[in-house]
């Protein structure tokens, strides 16, 4: 049995639209802060815990008139079977009367729906009416009541926030420990060995002669104020022989201490308080588990270790498993429940806005939530991989979990690899001197399945910026990058084939873009048409380091930065009639050798890669940038490379073109312009 979906309605950030939220065995519900994460865990204790519904859980719109009634609905989907239909689900017996099946054949499952309404009242709290019934949707819905057995048949576990585990290590009721306890099955022979050596301690203390002295001066004064003689003796005892009395003195010890030192509970750090708690819950899952095994294999009452009729499903909610703990520990944390959510009688649901929590979990098990901007409503999205399995499924899996911040960002900017994750942040700091503060992640994605990213933040509605490398002449490149990415836009939104207009002021009438978009890798643009493309695309926010990359584009803008980086022994070398000139003393004279052209040749193969063209669309000067491009680039690290200039580029009192105009748009999408035209 597994709770598959929850259906909620007008309860609290939920609207009066019934949003759906699926589950899994083992499901993360990660998001900004008050963006719905722990209503969510709410909701599913409302039906099936103790928690209690206010006024306050209410959604209300901002018209509403006060006083008027409210209402709410929470939907439960729970469907039976493992996912080889295996027929041993311990849950079916206690609700075959409730299951439905859709058509023949398939898993049955049941619905419950929660219903509440408030009413002023003649308190100012109002009054809250609930009802719990099964739901069968067939030609007509139909509902039957939920029997207070049934719904004790599903627990809950609640794990807030803010964890205190020395409170539920008291044996109060209500508490883990004390439902451990009331677990066991307590033999009458064991009551009675136990209260036996109760009785034989408290006599044992008695006869110590301080022990009797004491007694004998207490009763004597006691005597003193009273003449009851129901309460004439006092005398010091232990403690009660009655076995649930002295359960409730059980407290838990840590050992080997040091010093012979006892550690309790409160005497460990937060952290592992934190842990203790989750271990605690481990436990009493693992027994009621146990439990289940003796019930299904018939054990007999008095050969039971547990005397327990355990719910058939407990649902455990956690509430940011990450808090007081250590990157590493965290780690132990994440896995044990995992395991947890492996056993057949639970399921495990927890809340996170930390990247150190969803780089360690797959995407499949995340649940984006966010809040509506406009409607104020929450909104709940399942990550959506590629479906295939293969290359571009294993490579967008890694990289959201390489860069999981991009789930809580406000703008993401994606980017072709480690030289855009540097150069990026360093140019938008002119306006933006902390990134973080603004909500901007930059993920470099190696210029691999930028499409698939497109779609995922599409689908999670977090807004994004493309920076691409422009490729002319290489293999694919140029215009065939344009074409690339009309594509991937036309895939995501098959409309923009008609609307998708590009301004060229000095080109006659553009055909509809469906009609041309197979042969834009053919054609062969002027500089002025292919700035108009350019143009057009930045307005849909994807962007061109051009001509190659984006290290080309820093070499181009910031030549005498990165020679400068360099000590009288390092750059390239041409070697002219038995000498060896470095390049950036060649003379003109010695343009003109043959080793002076084959080492362009060889820089322009190099830099092009290969199925490269000849390079006759580069200009002199950028050929012989190519030398320094591949000395630089292909021959060092790039990060280095580029950490070593950047740090003599003055006040970034020049910018090159491309990052002024990302800069712009990064600006007016901040404000709220998703599009990121001028205002």
């Amino acid at each position: 049995m597994k709770l598959t979906s929850l259906e909620i309605c007008n309860y609290r950030s939920f609207g009066p639209e019934p949003k759906t939220i699926c589950f899994d065995k083992f499901t993360g519900i990660i998001g900004h802060n008050s963006a719905g994460k722990t209503t969510i865990l709410n909701a599913i204790n409302v039906m099936f815990g103790n928690s209690k519904l206010r006024k306050s859980d209410f959604h209300t719109e901002a018209n509403r008139i006060d006083n008027e009634e409210l209402t709410l609905k929470i939907k439960a989907k729970f469907d039976f079977f493992s996912g080889d239909n295996d027929p041993n689900d311990n849950a079916i017996p206690s609700f075959f009367e409730s299951f439905t099946i859709s058509e023949p054949g398939d898993t049955p499952y049941i619905k419950i729906l929660f219903e509440a309404k408030w009413q002023q009242g003649n308190t100012p709290d109002g009054v809250i009416e609930t009802s719990l019934n099964y739901l069968v949707v067939g030609e007509e819905e139909k509902r039957f009541p939920m029997s207070m057995l049934d719904r004790s048949k599903i627990d809950v576990i609640y794990i807030p926030a803010i964890r205190n585990p020395y409170d539920q290590l008291s044996n109060a009721s209500g508490t883990i420990l004390w439902r451990l306890l009331k677990q066991l099955n307590w033999k009458e022979e064991d009551k009675k060995q136990i209260s036996e050596r109760i009785v034989a301690l408290d006599e044992t203390i008695s006869a110590q002669e301080g022990i009797m002295m004491l007694e004998q001066t207490i009763s004597n004064q006691w005597k003193t104020y009273h003449t009851d003689s129901r309460f004439a003796e006092a005398s010091l005892k232990f403690g009660s022989t009655d076995l649930e009395k002295i359960l409730k003195k059980l407290e838990v010890e840590f050992s080997p201490a040091p010093s012979d030192q006892i550690y309790r509970v409160g005497d460990l750090g937060d952290g592992l308080q934190s842990l203790f708690y989750l271990s605690l819950i481990d436990a009493f899952l693992e027994m009621e588990e146990k439990g289940l095994e003796e019930v299904s294999t018939g054990v007999t009452d008095d050969e039971k270790t547990l005397n327990v009729n355990p719910p058939v499903i407990t649902l455990l909610l956690v509430e940011e498993p990450e808090n007081h703990i250590s990157p590493q520990l965290l780690g132990n944390a994440l896995f044990n429940l995992r395991s947890i959510s492996t056993n057949a009688n639970s399921q495990v649901i927890f809340t996170s806005h930390s990247p150190s929590v969803v780089k360690r979990i797959d995407p499949e098990n995340i649940r984006h939530v966010q809040m509506d901007v406009v409607e104020k409503n929450t909104v709940v999205n399942k990550i959506c991989l590629p479906e295939d399995g293969g290359d571009a499924y294993k490579f967008v899996k890694g990289a959201i979990q390489a860069y999981p911040e991009l789930y809580f960002s406000s703008l993401v900017i994606l980017g072709e690899g480690d030289s855009e994750e540097l150069l990026i942040p360093h140019f938008l700091k002119k306006k933006f001197p902390n990134l973080d503060a603004e909500g901007i992640s930059i993920v470099p994605l190696g210029g691999r399945h930028v499409n698939h990213f497109w779609r995922l933040l599409n689908m999670l509605q977090i807004p994004h910026i493309t920076l691409l490398d422009f490729d002319q002449e290489r293999y694919g490149g140029g215009c065939g990058r344009i074409q690339y990415a009309l594509k991937e836009l036309v895939e995501l939104n098959s409309s923009l084939g008609e609307t998708f207009k590009v301004k060229m002021e000095d080109v006659g009438d553009v055909k509809n873009l469906n009609e041309v978009i197979d042969e834009i890798s053919q054609w062969e643009l002027t500089p002025s048409y292919l700035q108009a493309w350019f143009n057009s695309l930045e307005k849909m926010n994807i962007f061109f380091s051009a001509p190659l990359d984006i290290d080309f584009l820093m070499l181009e803008n910031f030549k005498e930065q990165y020679i400068s980086t360099l000590d009288d022994t390092e750059g390239p070398i041409v070697s002219i009639s038995g000498r060896n000139v470095k390049f950036s003393q060649i003379s003109e004279e010695e343009k003109q050798t043959p080793e002076y052209t084959s080492k362009l040749t060889a820089a322009l193969k190099h830099t092009l890669k290969e199925k490269s063209t000849d390079g006759s669309t580069f200009l002199p000067e950028q050929k012989e940038l190519m030398v320094w491009y591949d000395y630089f680039f292909l021959g060092r690290g790039k990060p280095v490379t580029h950490r070593l200039a950047i740090d003599k580029i003055d006040e970034l009192s020049k910018i090159p073109d491309v990052f002024e105009r990302l800069g712009t748009k990064v600006e007016a999408m901040l404000r709220g312009d998703q599009n990121g035209s001028e205002k």
